[in-house]
């Protein structure tokens, strides 16, 4: 799952030489000669920074936030302990720190995790070698090879192990690394984001021209993306040939579309937005223009929304009315930071539940509640039930996510992708052998630089020093299973933060959560509340944006049975603020308006 998807038994099995780190990268993709005066963005994100077309484009390099790489050579072998021996096992790590206690955040809905992971899926995917790890060869599970492939990084299984018993070995495959976009050679390992670095919509889309074709339905003229309809619902198209169970082996722009069910009716929502915006931009030019002017403009229109519901809405849930953000201004290089994809923003994890509870109409608990351990990739025929849509997001809207802390579903910590088989993965011990995999900086040094250094805030020295940002408790549990304080991993270290005011995640995350939005903000020509450029929306058609929310979206969206919603979606619909109103009542843009057309009023009203 990559919302966000050890000690090394033989250390050589995780470590290159410098000749191998440097001689196995992925070649850069090819670019096509950019047109300045295209008013849409490319598919793969190339051609938006004009002076540096490959800025942002899919499969090229994450950048660091918090450099240079620590690499125990310099170059690709994972991380050691401060004494010089090999860092804990992840898996010992995540048994020792973390817990299946359920602790959750009344001050926000659940729906901020499914955003949380939606987002994600437009902003990072890290690809990895295909080579086998466990022994027997391709097993999830088994023993550790005596002589595994170099690009094995298993996570070795205490023998003690509450969960595993009778194997020592987890799969863990390292991730592919590439070229720097002038075709240079890094000096270390450097991995490659498969998406583009943009919030450009492309977990709708796509992230190149062949899938974005792939999506479409050019037979009406009016610029839809292509749909199926069951059971008398709007759904996502369906490619059987993926699946086994076909009528619910739905497509979208991101691969990753029925990794769970809710994620799946997330783009549901989505797919359905940009056909009802086509469809409203038809009803006012009709045939005097094109398929590709109307799915241009209604894709445009549709990641705006996006844009603006998260910033305006979803990054203050997360980060607070305390973040700081940057002042940086672009254009600069967007690509996301390895911290970020790698260790901050899976912060996501902590907030699943492993009981998804689903609401009815008359606010019943639905029947079609189901755990979560239950539907990895083989949960999405839930969606053929005409009701599972509507009742899935009134428990998005209504019930709470569980705080981002060392509570974890044990869903995640043991049954990952469960399947069939007797035994899942666990999430946690995947994420920080993932963060010594791309060669993430120790916790305690992302923590000083998002702390500042100064004299108040001394790089810890000891387990005590972390008293600040830690409970005495979780200080304990690292203290346990790390021999220093300087050896604890970016991802533990920071999702067990106490948080900060009002907000989901703790300063060190935090501070690399708001560095990412902001540089993708400043560093984006097309973004939305840009006024600079001559592709940009008028102050009219902004102002019309601006509208927009997460409640309209469900509003509009919805299978019709949502006709009452909190205007803030994020936020728990509690308190005077946040009461449930009439969909009729939540704002929404006015296409008459956006294109200054309509009757004499609605002129004059647009002229303000």
């Amino acid at each position: 799952m990559a919302f966000y998807v050890v000690v090394v038994l033989a250390l050589a099995a995780g470590s290159l030489s410098a000749d191998d780190a440097s001689n196995r990268q992925s070649a850069l993709p090819s670019l096509l000669p950019c047109d300045p005066n295209y008013p849409y963005r490319s598919f793969d994100g190339s051609c938006n920074n004009l002076n540096n077309p490959r800025y942002g484009q899919a499969n090229t390099l994450y950048q660091r936030l918090i450099a240079p790489a620590t690499y125990s050579d310099g170059v690709s072998a994972i991380r050691l302990a401060q004494s010089g021996a090999a860092l804990p096992s992840t898996r010992l790590v995540s048994t020792t720190v973390t817990s299946n206690n359920s602790v959750p955040n009344n001050d926000a809905t659940f729906i901020t995790m499914q955003w949380g992971q939606f987002m994600d899926h437009d902003l990072t995917q890290t690809k990895q070698f295909t080579v086998g790890c466990c022994s027997p060869a391709g097993a999830r599970f088994g023993n550790a090879s005596t002589n595994p492939n170099a690009e094995c990084l298993y996570i070795p299984i205490p023998s003690n192990d509450p969960v595993y018993s009778n194997v020592n070995c987890m799969n863990f495959i390292r991730s592919t690394f590439g070229l720097n976009l002038d075709g240079t050679t890094p000096p270390t390992r450097e991995q490659i984001n498969t998406l583009t670095h943009w919030i450009d919509g492309s977990m709708i889309y796509g992230n190149n021209d062949a899938t974005a074709q792939s999506l479409r339905d050019t037979s009406s003229g009016k610029g839809l993306l292509a749909v199926s309809i069951q059971n008398g619902k709007v759904l996502l198209p369906t490619n059987p040939a993926l699946c086994t169970d076909a009528a619910s082996c739905f497509v979208a722009g991101d691969s990753r579309v029925r990794e769970q069910p809710l994620l799946t009716v997330m783009h549901t929502i989505w797919m359905r937005e940009h056909n009802r915006v086509a469809n409203a931009l038809y009803a006012i030019f009709g045939a005097s223009k094109t398929d590709e002017f109307y799915y241009q403009e209604a894709r445009r229109i549709v990641i705006a929304e996006f844009q603006h519901i998260t910033y305006n809405e979803y990054l203050s849930v997360i980060l607070g009315p305390e973040a700081r953000f940057p002042q940086n201004n672009g254009p600069s290089n967007p690509a996301i930071f390895n911290e970020f994809a790698a260790a901050a923003y899976r912060m996501g994890h902590s907030q699943l539940k492993s009981f998804i509870q689903l609401i009815e109409a008359d606010g019943s608990e639905s029947p079609q509640s189901y755990f979560l351990g239950n539907s990895f990739n083989t949960g999405t025929f839930r969606l053929l039930n005409p009701t599972f849509i509507d009742n899935a997001l009134r428990g998005l809207l209504q019930t709470p996510p569980q705080s981002v802390d060392d509570c974890f579903a044990d869903d995640i910590t043991s049954q990952l992708f469960r399947g069939t088989n007797a035994l899942g993965a666990d999430l946690i011990s995947i994420n920080m052998q993932r963060g010594r995999d791309h060669g993430l900086p120790p916790y305690i040094i992302a923590r000083q630089t998002a702390m500042g250094n100064n004299r108040s805030n001394k790089l810890p020295k000891s387990f005590k020093d972390l008293k600040s940002t830690h409970s005495d408790e979780v200080i304990g549990y690292l203290q346990t299973v790390y021999q220093s304080v300087a050896d604890i991993d970016l991802y533990i270290g920071g999702v067990t933060e106490n948080h900060m005011p009002g907000a989901v995640v703790g300063p060190t995350f935090g501070y690399i959560i708001a560095n990412q939005f902001q540089n993708l903000k400043t560093s984006d020509r097309f973004f939305y509340s840009d006024r600079s450029q001559p592709i940009s929306f008028t102050e009219k058609q902004l102002k019309e944006i601006k509208k927009v929310s997460l409640a309209r979206i469900v509003c509009d969206n919805s299978d019709g049975t949502i006709t009452q919603i909190q205007p803030k979606a994020f936020r728990n619909p509690a308190g005077n603020d946040n009461t449930p109103v009439s969909c009729a009542s939540i704002p929404a843009i006015d296409f008459n308006k956006f294109y200054g057309t309509g009757s004499p009023s609605s002129q004059e009203d647009n002229s303000d």
